[in-house]
């Protein structure tokens, strides 16, 4: 007789949701040219994987760049030493067999973290809705496109997704049981998340401290294993490293004028020869630091900025994330308001409060460039939608049942462009509202190429949002699309550089006028993809 035990009928379920979500972002990889940022976690990855060294840019942990290098370390690609990293970027990729073949192994280097999340969502939905009211927050959360999106390429914000979900969900563990095992798993939680992006020790702190208010907690004796653990595995991340930092806090400090400016430069000095454990994780906190206080062009509704808009994240989201996974999640809220139980109430409100923390945490940074920043939310955001569609599933069947295949088909629908996908309020220029991440971030490239081909473009001008090797994608002869001078003939240019490279040259130049608004009495040709212009100038 055999005595397995078989995967329930819901795991299955599971188990198939999450291979759907897989599949559907591996199909992705080839119609996807090589986004912004995937050469310098390339670059990053390679030279602490080959070359034992991190200082390529410490402005970000070490691990999800680590599982984007080991794919093209084992296929052959290698550190060339080049001094700038998104050269190096291209250098690593191009000294693998084939380059393509390395950036989808870097690519899929993000895809445990997917499977993590989903599987977090998976957990923590069936202590909240029971084996078959989990399948919801799962399903949900695999049609969202931008986290389709961002587990399709080699950066960190699928990375940061999953670790914060993993932290919160395994410290809820710990403290329902305070045992040695739960301990572990959420060092190994906490160590997952700190590791993956800084932003984790902004967003980590909060989210813990709700949860402990209102978490139903047993009176026992806890474990707390957890420090040593997160601890070691953060510096061993940083293999144990033990030194000063190699910033220059003291003067950045004066310079800026902010709160670091009123601690006494002595201390300041001290703290830069301070031997701490890992100083790179130190030397990474205060570059990010540098770069908040220096701000980043952002663009939102048609204005510009250097430090953004407190509501950016709210817009983002509301334009960015499937609406019936918005109504969802409203009626998940209804129904927590509805609860009876005072300690499942307590319990089953924790998404929702997790999802407003980690908003109301992320609505004063100035680093307004992409709703990829609210990838620890989605998570929470699924469950809060999950517990609305099981509501509603009891309520209104069929209501419920016109919201799942609404947001099915609206997350089909953008197959393969999850990246710049915009819901039905995006209306048909999603350019007014957002760019960058969020739309143009270089993905397109590989169509304007196929695009010039079909044409018989023998020559043109590119302003485009692109850091991977051009050579590689056959595109025609071209020149760059200098600022502030009109030229005739084929001319591409991406709605970034439209919008945030325009006005950042507009403010360097003292103008009033972007870089390229010379082009608006004309209309353009075509579009490419949905994120790069295509024009045809004659000459007078």
């Amino acid at each position: 007789m055999d005595h397995r035990v078989l995967p329930s009928k819901p795991t299955l379920i599971f188990l198939l949701l999450a291979s759907i979500g897989v599949a559907r972002i591996t199909a992705t990889y080839r119609g996807i040219a090589q986004t912004s940022d995937e050469t310098p976690n390339i670059a990053c990855g390679m030279q602490y994987l080959d070359l034992g060294r991190y200082d390529y840019g410490a402005f970000h942990p070490p691990l999800a760049r680590l599982a984007i290098a080991v794919g093209p370390y084992l296929y052959g690609a290698r550190a060339q030493k080049l001094p700038d990293r998104w050269k190096e970027g291209n250098a690593v990729l191009n000294s693998a067999p084939r380059y393509g073949k390395a950036l989808t192994l870097a690519r899929l280097g993000i895809l445990p973290f997917f499977l993590l999340a989903c599987t977090i969502v998976w957990l923590w939905g069936r202590k909240l809705l029971g084996d078959w009211g989990a399948l919801a927050p799962v399903f949900l959360f695999t049609n969202i496109p931008p986290v389709l999106a961002h587990a399709g390429v080699a950066t960190m914000d699928m990375a940061i997704g999953a670790g914060i979900c993993t932290a919160l969900f395994t410290y809820t563990l710990w403290l329902e049981q305070g045992t040695l095992r739960r301990s572990i798993f959420f060092g190994i939680g906490l160590a997952l998340a700190i590791l993956s992006k800084f932003s984790a020790v902004l967003l980590l702190p909060a989210c813990i401290v709700a949860i402990t208010c209102l978490h139903p907690r047993a009176g026992q004796k806890r474990n707390w294993a957890w420090i040593p653990v997160a601890c070691l595995l953060i510096w061993g991340a940083y293999r144990f490293s033990f030194g000063p930092m190699t910033e220059h806090v003291a003067s950045d400090a004066a310079g800026q004028g902010g709160i670091f400016a009123k601690i006494p430069t002595p201390l300041l000095h001290a703290l830069e020869r301070l031997p701490v454990p890992a100083p790179q994780l130190l030397d990474g906190l205060w570059q990010v630091h540098n770069h908040v206080d220096a701000g980043h062009t952002a663009y939102l509704l048609g204005r510009h900025s250097f430090h953004g808009w407190w509501y950016f994240f709210p817009v983002a989201l509301a334009v960015k994330t499937p609406l019936a996974v918005l109504l969802l999640a409203g009626f998940g809220v209804l129904a927590l308001c509805r609860a009876t139980s005072r300690e499942s109430r307590r319990a089953i409100w924790m998404p929702a409060i997790l999802t407003s923390v980690i908003l109301v945490i992320n609505l004063p940074t100035s680093l307004n460039i992409g709703v990829r920043y609210m990838l620890p939310l989605y998570p929470l955001l699924a469950l809060t939608a999950g517990i609305g569609t099981v509501w509603l599933w009891r309520k209104r069947r069929a209501a419920a049942i016109v919201l799942l295949l609404w947001t099915a088909i609206s997350s089909a629908a953008a197959h393969p462009d999850y990246l710049a996908y915009f819901n039905e309020l995006g209306g048909m220029h999603p350019e007014r509202i957002l760019v960058d991440s969020d739309l143009d971030w270089g993905q397109d490239m590989a169509r304007l190429a196929a695009e010039l081909q079909r044409r018989r473009v023998p020559y043109f001008h590119m302003s485009c949002l692109y850091t991977g090797d051009d050579t590689r994608l056959g595109l025609p002869a071209w020149d760059g699309l200098e600022p502030y001078q009109p030229v005739t003939g084929w001319i591409a240019v991406s709605q970034t550089m439209l919008q945030n490279y325009g006005w950042m040259v507009s403010q360097q130049r003292g103008r009033k006028d972007l870089a390229f608004a010379w082009l608006d009495p004309y209309q353009p040709v075509g579009r490419v993809g949905k994120s790069i212009l295509l024009y045809y100038i004659p000459e007078k």
